[in-house]
């Protein structure tokens, strides 16, 4: 844990002279006080480094944001139509895309850890779970907006849905909007984000009626706050709503790259919960779980919310279920 608290976050990005891990602190491992402070240089430094695409999305706010499928939209790049979501009673298929992003473009520093964290998912998604898992590494803009399109396009009402990010993200400080920052963005325009509001109408766009995104990346927390979700009822009662909910691996604070066995702080612990829950686990639960976990080793807060703009229902939630 000495080895998490004195090196660089997940979405610490520096200009390339600064680009190198900080040595140890002479006193050893810093407090409360000193990290956040340290997380403050932090951001003072990623912001200075995205300084000419964040004045782009001043001028412009949907500077990133890519226009709707339509037979006239003109764009090879373009996000689902929103879904109409059926009545279904039953269960269907037990799908997961997972997105690892580690090798940016200087000067966006690369990571360490995404690429271990979404193959060990991915081995307890099938084996614990029974899902159909799809492994993405290094994506850029096109291929994520068009892997969820994929999805969009095939999955049914009946499916379950498990979306995993882990890569580096970034909120603006005055207007709170946030955004995924895929391998082949710019420090120089966003043309290359995705900005929350279109992870919203991609997600509104899968018509399954369980729906689970986990973002495992920094402020990723936004996603999450259209509702908070409580204790739901009973398995049947949540798997006749329509479900969709955000995990993610923090709040408004960056969160780590680095915590045990080379996966991220946030990664092992969702990792080690999902290896131990019963039968029927209720998202929200699972939630508690890791947030306990990761708040007892790092100042970062794991998020649980419901994204209403994307169909969820009031009483819905995930449920992570055995075969």
């Amino acid at each position: 844990m000495k080895r998490l608290l004195l090196t660089l976050c997940a979405c610490l990005v520096l200009p390339a002279s600064a680009q190198m891990r900080p040595p140890a602190f002479m006193g050893g491992i810093p407090g409360l006080n000193q990290m956040r402070a340290i997380d403050m240089q932090r951001h003072q430094a990623r912001t200075l480094l995205y300084r000419e695409a964040l004045e782009e999305l001043r001028r412009n706010p949907k500077a990133a944001d890519v226009p709707e499928c339509s037979a006239n939209s003109g764009s090879t790049l373009c996000l689902a139509q929103p879904a109409a979501v059926a009545a279904t009673t039953g269960s269907g298929r037990r799908i997961a895309l997972l997105v690892g992003n580690m090798k940016y473009t200087p000067p966006i520093p690369s990571l360490e850890t995404p690429a271990a964290d979404v193959t060990k998912i991915a081995e307890v998604l099938k084996a614990r779970f029974g899902f159909d898992v799809q492994i993405v590494k290094d994506a850029g803009k096109a291929t994520i907006v068009e892997a969820l399109n994929r999805i969009a396009k095939d999955a049914k009402p009946e499916d379950s849905v498990l979306l995993f990010y882990a890569g580096h993200g970034y909120q603006m400080d005055d207007n709170g909007m946030g955004f995924w920052i895929p391998v082949d963005a710019s420090v120089k325009t966003a043309a290359n984000w995705i900005s929350n509001s279109d992870i919203s109408k991609l997600l509104k766009a899968i018509p399954s009626r369980q729906l689970m995104l986990v973002s495992d990346s920094c402020f990723s927390g936004s996603l999450t706050k259209e509702q908070k979700v409580g204790a739901g009822g009973t398995a049947e009662e949540i798997l006749k709503r329509r479900s969709v909910v955000v995990l993610s691996s923090g709040g408004e604070e960056p969160v780590s790259d680095e915590g045990r066995n080379g996966h991220s702080i946030f990664a092992w612990n969702l990792i080690k919960t999902l290896e131990n829950v019963g039968a029927v686990a209720p998202g929200v639960e699972v939630w508690r779980s890791v947030h306990g976990r990761v708040t007892k080793d790092s100042p970062q807060e794991p998020q649980y919310g419901a994204v209403l703009s994307a169909g969820h229902s009031e009483g819905g939630d995930w449920l992570f279920r055995q075969p």
